[in-house]
């Protein structure tokens, strides 16, 4: 991540916003506050062939930096979370699919703790919201295929 790109970003932003900083392999930075542009780094990724190499949260000066290696995929969708009668939370939910499995991190905003992690199945997932890694794809077929 280009730490200059995002101080010059960030200089010109809303500071109480909740920021999600991406860097793709071909080197490209989003950094945003508003959940939709997640479909236009998807939209980034599918076009060129690329994938992300670097995911962050951020509030103010809190980074949260997610463990994307070997990641077959990424998951990023905006959650809700309340109880009967109580206050409702916000949260982001950060998932990396691995094999079968996407291992889901979320993270209470605009705090960024990390409250709750759990496993699920991909079909558990919202479509719109992962982006695939499809140089991994290519090569499990390759490897389907020897």
């Amino acid at each position: 991540m280009d730490e200059g790109k995002w101080s010059n970003h960030y200089q010109t932003c809303d500071i109480n916003a909740v920021w999600v900083k991406v860097m793709t392999s071909d080197g490209k930075h989003f950094f945003f506050s508003d959940y939709k542009v997640w479909q236009e780094v998807k939209s980034h990724c599918e076009k060129n062939f690329v994938f992300i190499e670097d995911l962050h949260l951020q509030f103010r000066s809190h980074k949260c930096i997610m463990d994307v290696r070997n990641a077959e995929g990424l998951y990023l969708v905006r959650s809700v979370m309340g109880t009967m009668g109580g206050p409702s939370s916000n949260y982001y939910t950060v998932g990396v699919l691995k094999g079968k499995e996407v291992h889901k991190q979320m993270w209470l905003v605009p705090e960024l703790i990390m409250e709750k992690e759990m496993v699920d199945d991909p079909s558990q997932c919202f479509e719109e919201a992962m982006i695939f890694n499809e140089k991994k794809k290519t090569n499990r077929k390759k490897q389907v295929q020897a």
